[in-house]
């Protein structure tokens, strides 16, 4: 093999290594949102006292900043229907104001986190309990919301059994980057 075959071959070789990572760090650009759920939760803040609230919490872990534009519930009576994303839910609704000291439209900056509120009242609480009620996100990166169920269960007292206790159950995490 002669010199000028080797130098191709190895600027062959490298040149697509580089396009490779190059196609890599375009996939993983961007923001990577980290969603979570949590219901039966009670705060001190004035505006919410006393009542039972689902906290939603958003942090970004990409290197880019994205604008949290809405946040809504869909309500889906059977599981298939939820499953499907191009089924219309049951009951969609929107969450006009999350969060008084961080509004909607908020700039969610890179390695930031943003925190909002949906009060949990009794229907709310039913449709969680009898269907499926989902919280969904919508940010400027993607078309498609994300979404995370809402789980409220009922939990029996060890003290007394003939009591119901409600307690908030924590949703998985998700994490979404650029398609």
């Amino acid at each position: 093999m002669s010199s000028t075959a080797f130098v191709a071959w190895w600027g062959a070789i490298l040149s697509t290594i580089v396009l490779l990572w190059d196609i890599y760090k375009y996939r993983h650009a961007g923001p990577k949102l980290r969603f979570s759920v949590q219901t039966g939760m009670e705060t001190n803040v004035p505006q919410y006292e006393g009542k039972t609230l689902i906290l939603v919490k958003v942090s970004n872990s990409g290197d880019r900043a994205t604008t949290i534009t809405k946040l809504g519930c869909l309500y889906f009576t059977k599981r298939w229907r939820a499953i499907i994303r191009r089924t219309k839910p049951d009951r969609p609704s929107i969450v006009l104001t999350p969060s008084s000291a961080e509004p909607l439209p908020y700039e969610l900056k890179a390695g930031g986190i943003w925190t909002g509120f949906i009060v949990q009242e009794p229907d709310v609480e039913q449709r969680a309990r009898t269907g499926f009620l989902y919280v969904v996100l919508y940010h400027s990166h993607s078309k498609k919301p994300i979404r995370q169920r809402a789980v409220i269960e009922d939990t029996v007292s060890a003290t007394k059994p003939d009591d119901t206790l409600r307690q908030g159950t924590s949703g998985a995490d998700l994490t979404t980057s650029r398609p």
